[in-house]
């Protein structure tokens, strides 16, 4: 990486907003055995680790109607929230043992932190297994805060989920950039007026070349990089 792109992206931003899951954490072990523990309990077989790659995303309830659509069954609203609930309290009780940050994520997390960068995660996940996950992993610190599915009254790809947590961390909207892996991060940035960087190994059917982001990573090591070119354009 060229010396001066550090200066050149910590001139451009402020605030670094990540994506949790297919991002920065490989999850997907530990949402597959809790979701396929809920289908158990309906009388349904497992999904698989692939199957909740896909499903995931845009919440726990929607990665709950998802699963138990593979099967045939469709829910109304009242037994979506019910299984969502179950799932949660399965979720909830360990969702540790399993994932892991993808390789490179200390070390750039880390890296921002030495440049004054303010770093937060904006999630569909609830927020309380979502701190779990980043403490366990010893991201959090240098991450600083979590929005959730259950932080503020909106979501991704509402763009007031990333714009209010920034807000809460004291960064400016002009000068922050969100990192993901699907269209919902790359629809929420684009509405907040921020660029968007997906990474290529994430949660998604489609691939990420495809979602209209400034930029894909092959590696997680060169975010710096790619920061250091959308700064350097703008």
């Amino acid at each position: 990486m060229h010396p001066n792109a550090d200066k050149l992206l910590a001139s451009r931003f402020d605030t670094v907003i990540y994506d949790l899951d297919g991002t920065l954490i490989d999850s997907a072990k530990d949402m597959q055995m809790a979701v396929s523990h809920v289908l158990a309990d309906h009388g349904l077989p497992p999904v698989t680790e692939d199957d909740v790659r896909i499903f995931m995303g845009q919440g726990s309830k929607v990665t709950m109607g998802k699963a138990f659509a593979k099967y045939g069954k469709a829910l109304d609203d009242e037994a979506l929230s019910a299984v969502t609930r179950e799932f949660v309290r399965y979720y909830e009780a360990d969702p540790i043992s399993h994932t892991t940050a993808f390789a490179g994520v200390a070390d750039v997390v880390a890296r921002f932190a030495r440049l004054g960068l303010k770093q937060g995660v904006c999630t569909n996940k609830f927020e309380r297994p979502s701190r779990m996950i980043l403490e366990h992993l010893k991201l959090m610190p240098p991450i600083t805060d979590v929005a959730g599915a259950d932080t503020f009254p909106v979501r991704k790809p509402d763009p007031r989920h990333i714009l209010l947590l920034v807000e809460r961390m004291g960064g400016s909207a002009s000068r922050t950039v969100m990192i993901g892996d699907s269209i919902h991060d790359v629809e929420a940035a684009h509405a907040a007026g921020l660029p968007a960087v997906l990474v290529s190994w994430g949660y998604t059917a489609t691939p990420a070349s495809e979602l209209g982001a400034e930029a894909v990573i092959e590696r997680f090591d060169a975010l710096p990089e790619a920061l250091g070119r959308i700064a350097s354009r703008s």
